[in-house]
């Protein structure tokens, strides 16, 4: 949720794509140097042209503890981020086979911009992400999925195990990512309408969700690794749903 005073993020890309995504939810532009970089200018001449306020401070308003973040000189206030209601993530859709990912109490925000930047990057149409389980949505995951967030539907849920029983009832498969004991991606039919469930960081899938699973996927690894962050696993996973959604690509069967 968005406090009165708006959520901030920060770095050229996220910022830059806002503007041309979503300028409805931009406050505010600030910069530290009256005499931006080149990149810099095109965002101030952008948010000119927008019609957004743009202000210049020496000190730019970070979160507190948070001075030492990659800012490269530019801040953003929003309004907050957009975010879909699962109804109109369902119905929005046309294109026969979307790819959904579902997050199961992701707790850093570096693993959850990295996730977003992924599901955007292999063609997902959107990540769904519990309202009271997970990193916040704000301006260290928006730095991380680099501009990506304004590129994939976003949508909040109060309950995820609700959310997957109606996307069941939508006809998507829902696949579970667990570890070693699931079912290689490699041997798994994955060319349908699917949701990818990502577990959190160090429990993984919690039980009510894994129960609402139709399979448990995993990725083949060297024995000598255990398992991989959850980021670069949803990584691996989503490519090899795109590839197999790929017209070119042979899909090997599910079993019944």
């Amino acid at each position: 949720m968005a406090s009165p005073r708006g959520v901030l993020i920060w770095g050229i890309h996220p910022i830059l794509e806002t503007l041309r995504h979503h300028p409805e939810l931009v406050l505010e532009i600030i910069t530290q140097d009256r005499l931006p970089s080149p990149k810099q200018q095109k965002i101030a001449d952008l948010a000119k042209e927008l019609g957004l306020p743009l202000h210049h401070q020496p000190q730019l308003p970070l979160p507190p503890g948070e001075q030492n973040l990659n800012h490269q000189g530019i801040v953003a206030r929003l309004r907050g981020f957009p975010a879909y209601e699962l109804p109109d993530l369902l119905s929005g859709d046309d294109r026969g086979t979307p790819t959904l990912v579902a997050l199961d109490s992701i707790q850093d925000p570096h693993n959850l911009g990295a996730i977003i930047r992924s599901a955007a990057a292999a063609g997902a149409y959107g990540v769904i992400i519990p309202k009271d389980r997970s990193a916040p949505l704000e301006g260290t995951a928006a730095k991380v999925a680099a501009g990506t967030m304004n590129l994939v539907r976003i949508c909040l849920v109060t309950n995820l195990v609700d959310a997957l029983l109606e996307l069941k009832e939508a006809g998507y498969w829902i696949f579970g990512a667990e570890g070693a004991s699931g079912t290689s991606i490699y041997q798994t039919d994955l060319s349908g309408k699917v949701c990818l469930v990502i577990g959190s960081e160090g429990k993984g899938l919690r039980p009510l969700v894994r129960k609402q699973c139709d399979f448990l996927i995993s990725i083949p690894m060297s024995a000598q690794v255990e398992s991989l962050n959850a980021s670069v696993a949803a990584g691996v996973m989503l490519f090899e749903i795109a590839r197999q959604k790929s017209p070119a690509q042979q899909i090997i069967p599910k079993k019944s």
